[in-house]
């Protein structure tokens, strides 16, 4: 797994403009997007998110899937926040499978802080997806999968959970787990994106890390809340 530094990777905004019409909405609509880190803020703990990707798509395109197995790019994030992979399988769509590509921050987003991005959608490509990492984890990440936004009405808030991509074990040990310092070595694993457990304390990861407060997999508590709201159109 590679280190934490590997966090700094392309800010900026990339945006094409399509036409199309769907339920009364017509030509591109464009949206806010702001994340918000809901992990615990006390010092030394919750989980740091990584720089984010964006993107606005159509449906031949999937970041990630739960259930399904990751991608480089999702593995990427998910293993060491580095989003240059992902970001890198998307450019070249723009124009064409993708509207949008956005990549705000060029450090980590601190637990109880906010980003705000903008993003356009239209009928040929409404769909939303995101991803970033959960930065104290070996492979733990967090995101939207194909979200439709052309049709929204109003501002709507979302709360996101964490998941484990499945190509590394959790193994919270010194050695393995880059945010404990001591070395950043891989122990694959060969499985599917899944909601992900928390820290559990089974290695050196101290539990302050945890964002489940004590819930299972399957009754977890959310590590971000989005909240999403139109732009209005500007009338000339």
């Amino acid at each position: 797994m590679k280190q934490w530094g590997l966090f700094a990777a392309m800010a900026g905004l990339v945006a094409l403009a399509g036409c199309g019409s769907s339920k009364g909405y017509s030509n591109t609509r464009t949206f806010q997007i702001t994340v918000t880190d809901l992990t615990n803020s006390s010092p030394n703990s919750g989980q740091p998110f990584s720089p984010p990707v964006f993107a606005t798509h159509d449906s031949s395109v999937s970041l990630w899937k739960s259930g399904s197995k990751s991608s480089l790019g999702i593995q990427n994030i998910a293993e060491s926040g580095n989003r240059t992979v992902l970001v890198d399988s998307l450019t070249p769509l723009v124009g064409g499978k993708v509207l949008s590509l956005a990549t705000p921050l060029s450090s980590p987003l601190l637990p109880g802080n906010s980003v705000t991005v903008t993003v356009t959608v239209d009928a040929d490509h409404p769909f939303l997806s995101s991803a970033w990492m959960l930065g104290r984890t070996n492979d733990g990440f967090s995101g939207q999968d194909s979200l439709n936004l052309f049709t929204q009405d109003g501002t709507k808030t979302y709360d996101l959970f964490g998941y484990d991509a499945g190509t590394e074990v959790n193994s919270e040990k010194t050695g393995f787990l880059g945010a404990l310092g001591g070395g950043n070595a891989r122990d694959p694993e060969d499985a599917v994106i899944r909601i992900h457990e928390g820290i559990t304390g089974r290695g050196d990861a101290p539990l302050a890390w945890n964002w489940n407060n004590g819930a299972t997999p399957a009754n977890q508590t959310p590590v971000a809340r989005v909240t999403i709201t139109p732009v209005p159109p500007v009338v000339p």
